[in-house]
């Protein structure tokens, strides 16, 4: 089954996805791997451009068992997709487990801070992503400001 489950990921990474998502349909019966088949199916939808289509997919990949990554990416996913048809509040939802769940995943957050955005949380967003870019930059000039620029992230309206 997992000769499939790759098989098909290729067939999707050749943008044949038409393809790839017939292959992960056989798999979808079997109840140790129809969650994984509804996380790929979901891919080859979002990677064709399909993303109505990928959400059904991912909300029954998270109803059967999933690895943590697994899960991960299943979640992030939907958010993601969520957000780029414009479904905020959805994604909100789906983001803020990721965050919660997976703290140590720092690539969901810029994609959380735009969600953020999107739904008139402006400040959370920018301190979100001030952040971020102090705890992972390398610039030594980011660096040396760092105290400051965490100190106007935690309230950037504060005024001396």
């Amino acid at each position: 089954m997992e000769t499939v489950i790759n098989r098909a990921i290729a067939l999707r990474k050749d943008g044949l996805y038409q393809e790839s998502r017939s292959l992960l349909e056989s798999l979808l019966k079997d109840r140790t791997f129809a969650a994984k088949a509804h996380l790929q199916i979901a891919w080859s939808y979002d990677n064709q451009g399909k993303e109505q289509a990928a959400i059904r997919h991912y909300k029954l990949a998270l109803l059967g068992p999933l690895s943590a990554s697994e899960c991960f990416d299943c979640l992030f996913g939907l958010a993601s997709t969520y957000r780029s048809l414009g479904a905020y509040a959805e994604a909100l939802l789906y983001f803020e487990r990721v965050i919660n769940e997976y703290p140590e995943s720092i690539e969901a957050q810029p994609f959380y801070a735009m969600c953020l955005y999107n739904v008139g949380r402006h400040k959370e967003a920018i301190s979100l992503l001030l952040e971020l870019l102090v705890s992972t930059t390398n610039s030594e000039s980011i660096q040396e400001y760092q105290a400051a620029i965490l100190l106007y992230a935690k309230d950037l309206d504060k005024i001396w």
